[in-house]
């Protein structure tokens, strides 16, 4: 699925305003996290959306809908050095020859970071690619965006023990371990917060979690 322009600016002016953003910054007690929900007025967006040109991201899930629109949209409107991982190497090598005809800088790595030898194959593409001179600022990771997501859609008495291990994998696991793998690169001391500002880590999930009824299976709606 690919988005309109006005598509993907929309959704990510909304993601901005509802997502929770988590800050990691050092304190005494480790991690300080402050939430961001709902912009006041114009200056206030304008100071969320300063991201630096060669800031780093890392958007998991990245060749299709929303991780795409995501990708491209940081890439293009932002000046942001993307890396981005898709379980079928086609998928993702059409996807950056896309992006660098286009002249964006994205790098990308097969992977499935349900597994923990794909988290690692991206933990070390990451470690390349945010050691680059150029980078925004060098060793450090701006944006995690966790974006991978699957499902079996079952009876709930019909589901396997391999349904659950896949679905809680993919939707739960990824993004949770993932997360403290980049937890190094996404901490800021007291110096470096005021001098590259703080990182940032979206999870993705679905209205599926929400009020509406989907028929989108207990497990998947279980492990948003």
């Amino acid at each position: 699925m690919r988005l309109s322009s006005s598509s993907v600016t929309h959704f990510l002016l909304w993601l901005n305003l509802v997502i929770t953003t988590v800050h990691f910054a050092q304190s005494n007690t480790g991690i300080e996290i402050t939430s961001d929900r709902g912009v006041g007025n114009k200056s206030d967006l304008d100071l969320l959306w300063r991201i630096p040109p060669k800031s780093t991201a890392l958007v998991t899930g990245g060749t299709k809908g929303i991780g795409h629109a995501i990708v491209t949209q940081l890439a293009s409107t932002f000046g942001v050095r993307v890396l981005t991982c898709a379980r079928k190497e086609d998928d993702l090598q059409t996807c950056l020859q896309e992006w660098k005809e286009a002249g964006y800088d994205v790098w990308g790595v097969v992977a499935d970071v349900s597994t923990s030898e794909g988290r690692e194959a991206v933990m070390t593409k990451l470690h390349e690619m945010i050691q680059q001179s150029d980078c925004a600022h060098v060793g450090k990771l701006d944006i995690l965006i966790n974006n991978v997501g699957s499902n079996r859609r079952k009876k709930t008495v019909e589901y396997t023990e391999e349904d659950f291990d896949y679905i809680f994998n993919t939707n739960l696991k990824s993004l949770y371990e993932l997360t403290k793998l980049c937890y190094p690169y996404l901490r800021r001391d007291v110096e470096s917060l005021q001098t590259a500002g703080p990182s940032s880590v979206i999870h993705i999930g679905s209205v599926a979690g929400g009020p509406t009824c989907i028929k989108s299976g207990t497990l998947y709606v279980r492990f948003l």
